[in-house]
């Protein structure tokens, strides 16, 4: 089930816009940020549902306001590949500029999900207002290539202990939180190692003081330096 309204808690408690902690607003002028809360709309969405297909056209600026979200493909053989879990304050928008764009994924709702929703034509509304905004977004679009390049690095690496190490040191530098929430099989499908591998790999960072598991899915790291240690060393 989604249900849908107009935005009703675009400003904080202290009179802040809520976009001013999202990255992809931040940066840009309150009266810009003001007028695309002004449109936004919010959208509720049931754990298990789909915010979107793979094929579906890219019309809107997705805000997770709430909740997990997994973006994920399934091959040809019927295997799924998780591309990304999204969580609070992250958006889905890179497809946005491209002409008759069409997602390239599915987004899975791992959790009740609450999602603002800004259109296309309201956003390059304010584009056409605001000239400037451009080079902000075309640096945040190379940012998000060179994630994608680091990325693509990351699953060449042979050694699961190394990848792995990899993969939770981008996980605490793109979601600095106390805890990481994923289960095995989304770390598995995430960068494509057995679940069985990624549990041992696990018990031995767990033994090695590295992390901490707490159950439903729940990661706690202890050491940075050794994940850090494991990855630039490549100690296998």
């Amino acid at each position: 089930m989604t249900n849908s309204s107009f935005c009703e808690r675009c400003r904080t408690r202290d009179g802040h816009l809520c976009t001013a902690d999202l990255p992809l607003f931040r940066e840009l002028p309150e009266e810009v940020q003001e007028s695309l809360c002004r449109y936004a709309v919010r959208r509720r969405h049931d754990k298990g549902s789909l915010l979107f297909l793979e094929g579906d056209p890219v019309n809107s600026i997705r805000i997770i306001e709430a909740g997990r979200v997994k973006l994920c493909r399934i091959d040809s053989d019927g295997q799924e590949y998780i591309m990304d879990v999204l969580s609070d304050g992250n958006s889905i928008w890179e497809s946005l500029f491209v002409e008759d764009a069409v997602f390239t994924y599915t987004a899975v709702c791992l959790t009740d999900v609450s999602v603002c929703e800004i259109s296309k034509d309201v956003f390059f509304g304010e584009l056409d207002r605001h000239p400037g905004m451009e080079r902000y977004l075309i640096a945040l679009l190379s940012k998000r290539l060179e994630a994608a390049k680091e990325k693509a690095l990351l699953l060449s690496i042979r050694s699961p202990r190394v990848r792995m190490a990899g993969f939770l040191l981008d996980r605490i530098r793109r979601f600095p939180e106390p805890e990481i929430h994923l289960k095995l099989d989304e770390i598995a499908a995430s960068i494509s190692l057995r679940q069985e591998t990624v549990s041992r790999v696990l018990r031995q960072f767990e033994k090695e003081e590295i992390l901490q598991r707490l159950g439903q899915g729940r990661i706690r790291i202890l050491s940075r330096d050794g994940l850090r240690r494991i990855f630039t060393s490549g100690d296998a």
